[in-house]
């Protein structure tokens, strides 16, 4: 372990405490590290490596949803459950989305095998995007920022499964193309081939669905406040950018 490393770990676990402390959240923790072990995954993480405040936390526990909703409502903190089962705790300055293992997409559908011995990998493969596919662990502070990592060096955003079934059951399609506009426009990025034809092919069945691509896209805009840097004119342009410019170099077309 190398001083970076042990400059992350001590130090994401002050700003980790001294959050939820702030927020009166921390005696849940304390409460849900009896049963098992919780893991921030994505922004939250990022935010803290990059030096920025964060407003909300995705965290994956690895005990049942079950023993998760009993904990929740012993400790008196409002929460309330979301179409996917994931649960959300608003406090006075930052939400946290709780999900358990068996809950989450990935593993639920068995898209992404969770490995015992290194839950850290599977998390992280979990993930759709590179960009997002950071994971640390609240127990003993290891993490795992090998996806992410490949995203800064190749300033590519890449989606980390090949599997067209893993692909199709995303719940997100048109989040997901937002997502992968929106860091295009704010790093200079470019997209994998896995990431473009999978942006492509999603495209058009929104055509096949709506009509209206640009419309579409723009009314699921409206949900998500975070995406506001992208105006019609831009995402119009990346629109035409996928439907025009697009190659495939040295893959395999899978069906989506």
């Amino acid at each position: 372990m190398n001083l970076e490393e042990q400059n992350i770990k001590r130090t994401f676990q002050s700003h980790f405490r001294q959050r939820m402390d702030e927020e009166k959240i921390m005696p849940f923790f304390y409460e849900l590290f009896i049963l098992g072990t919780a893991y921030v995954v994505g922004g939250f993480f990022r935010d803290f490596l990059n030096g920025k405040t964060s407003r909300d936390i995705d965290i994956i526990v690895d005990i049942t949803n079950s023993q998760l909703t009993e904990l929740i409502k012993k400790s008196s903190l409002p929460f309330s459950v979301n179409r996917q089962g994931g649960i959300k705790l608003k406090s006075r300055k930052i939400e946290l989305d709780i999900w358990s293992i068996e809950n989450n997409w990935a593993f639920q559908n068995n898209l992404v095998k969770l490995n015992e011995d290194d839950k850290l990998n599977s998390i992280a493969k979990g993930c759709f995007y590179n960009y997002d596919a950071l994971v640390i662990n609240l127990h003993n502070y290891s993490y795992n920022l090998r996806y992410y990592k490949d995203f800064v060096k190749n300033k590519q955003l890449n989606i980390l499964q090949e599997n067209s079934i893993y692909k199709n059951l995303n719940p997100s399609v048109e989040a997901n193309i937002l997502r992968a506009f929106f860091l295009k426009n704010k790093f200079q990025i470019t997209f994998s081939d896995n990431t473009s034809y999978y942006l492509k092919k999603k495209l058009g069945h929104i055509q096949d669905r709506h009509s209206d691509v640009l419309q579409r896209l723009i009314d699921i805009q409206k949900k998500y406040p975070k995406y506001n840097g992208l105006n019609q004119e831009q995402i119009e342009s990346y629109i035409n950018d996928i439907k025009t410019n697009f190659y495939i170099n040295n893959q395999k077309q899978l069906d989506l």
